[in-house]
């Protein structure tokens, strides 16, 4: 679900005017629900990090250049088998 920007404002906007009735304690424990709320969900959304992005997309081109390595030899094998025969 994607907020538009202006249900976005007005929601940070609330949450400030709420901010300010609320005593410092209440925020504060607030902001601590919503951060491990937030990091839990992060945690289960399986996401990588950047190096390992990288790692991998580096290993995906080297096992790409090597399939095609293969096709090519394996085409040449097949065009020598049928120039013999």
């Amino acid at each position: 679900m994607v907020l538009p920007l202006g249900k976005i404002a007005l929601a940070i906007q609330g949450a400030k005017s709420i901010k300010e009735m609320l005593p410092d304690s209440v925020f504060v424990e607030m902001k601590k629900y919503v951060d491990t709320t937030v990091q839990s969900a992060i945690g289960k959304m399986n996401l990588v990090g950047r190096e390992e992005y990288e790692e991998q997309n580096k290993q995906l081109r080297q096992l790409r250049e090597k399939i095609e390595t293969l096709e090519q030899s394996a085409a040449q094998t097949q065009q020598q088998t049928k120039n013999k025969t």
